[in-house]
Order: C-alpha cells, then sequence, then structure tokens
C-alpha cells in the first residue's frame, strides 16, 4: 500500500502555506478598509455646501456691493477676512438677520464687524430670500473657499 506524504513547496507544510496565504488576503482586505476610512475622513472634512453654487448665489445676490470676487467696493467691505474670522454659524446669522453697523460707532459692532463707512449701505437681512436661505450653506462654502485661498475669483469649476 501506498502513503501520500504532504507535500512540500520551499520547505513549507502545505498547512503553513495556506496560514501564509490567509494572512496576505487578510492583509488586503485590511488595506481597503484603511482606504475607505481615509477617504470618509477626507469628506468629513470638507465644508458641507458647494463652492459653484455658492458662487452663483453671491454673484446673483451680494456681488453688486460686495464686488464680484467678495473683495469689496465703495458700497460695502471685503468679505474675505471677514469671513476668514467667522464659522458658518456666525456667517449665516449675520447674513440671514438683519444687524446694525451703527452699534457702537467707531470700534466696531456687536457682530465684531467694522463699522459702516459713509457711503457703503445697509447690509440687509437675507432670511426672507427664497434662494439665499435656502444656498446659506453654499455660500458660506464658496467665500470660505475664497477667504482660505483655494478657490479664485473666477467661476469655480464643477
Amino acid at each position: 500500500m501506498h502513503t501520500a506524504k504532504p507535500h512540500r513547496a520551499s520547505g513549507l507544510s502545505l498547512a503553513s502555506t495556506l496560514a501564509l496565504l490567509a494572512l496576505s488576503v487578510g492583509g488586503c482586505a485590511v488595506e481597503i478598509q484603511n482606504k475607505q476610512g481615509a477617504q470618509e475622513i477626507a469628506q468629513a472634512a470638507k465644508l458641507p455646501g458647494s463652492v459653484a453654487v455658492g458662487w452663483r448665489v453671491f454673484q446673483d445676490n451680494c456681488a453688486a456691493c460686495h464686488g464680484a470676487a467678495a473683495s469689496g467696493t465703495v458700497k460695502a467691505p471685503n468679505l474675505l477676512p471677514l469671513v476668514q474670522q467667522m464659522g458658518a454659524e456666525r456667517f449665516a446669522n449675520l447674513v440671514l438677520k438683519r444687524y446694525d453697523w451703527a452699534a457702537t460707532p467707531g470700534s466696531g459692532n456687536a457682530a465684531g464687524l467694522s463699522p459702516r463707512l459713509p457711503g457703503q449701505a445697509q447690509m440687509p437681512a437675507w432670511q426672507s430670500d427664497p434662494v439665499v436661505n435656502a444656498h446659506i450653506v453654499d455660500l458660506y462654502a464658496y467665500l470660505s473657499a475664497r477667504s482660505e485661498g483655494t478657490q479664485g475669483p473666477g467661476q469655480p469649476q464643477r
């Protein structure tokens, strides 16, 4: 009677070869999971809102006073340094609700903004405008990208 001996490849038993194969397959699965986790973290780190939609809302509603690039005109201030100093919630409150530029003349106001200069328009409350109200997060995303330098003054690429 003939007895089969275990096949040995490169000095490894069949059990050792299968164990190494299982480890290498398991290592690939972990790598895929790590890539997915890294992608999820990168996605979560992005600001909510669409920069492209925010640009359109800005051009349609804000550019006439603040300039097409949000860098200010004689009518309204440069928004870039202002947005850089505030979070999304504060931005939404300032844009959607009317605030008094002259609350504390000469030293800024309760909102922490510079006082309105002679000839500058009073900032309107935008909460009753359905487009601005619906896209306030997009507007913040656009102005934040501008203030951080990740978006230039022109129309964003979609």
